[in-house]
């Protein structure tokens, strides 16, 4: 399990940061928000998860 930061974004602005223990980011961001999420395009509210281990950032959206 890796450890990861979560950020809940409205576009460019952190709006909430929570920290996630989980097997993916995919399963970091759907843990901290509860709603499921898919990569993301261009939408305005979406998630950034970044892996405390190796710096790798991930985007995703909400479903």
């Amino acid at each position: 399990m890796n450890n990861y930061t979560v950020e809940t974004m409205s576009g460019m602005d952190v709006v909430s940061v929570a920290y996630a223990k989980t097997t993916s980011p995919k399963a970091a961001a759907e843990w901290v928000t509860g709603r499921q999420v898919q990569d993301r395009r261009d939408e305005t509210q979406w998630v950034r998860v970044t892996d405390e281990a190796n710096g790798a950032v991930y985007k995703f959206a909400f479903k």
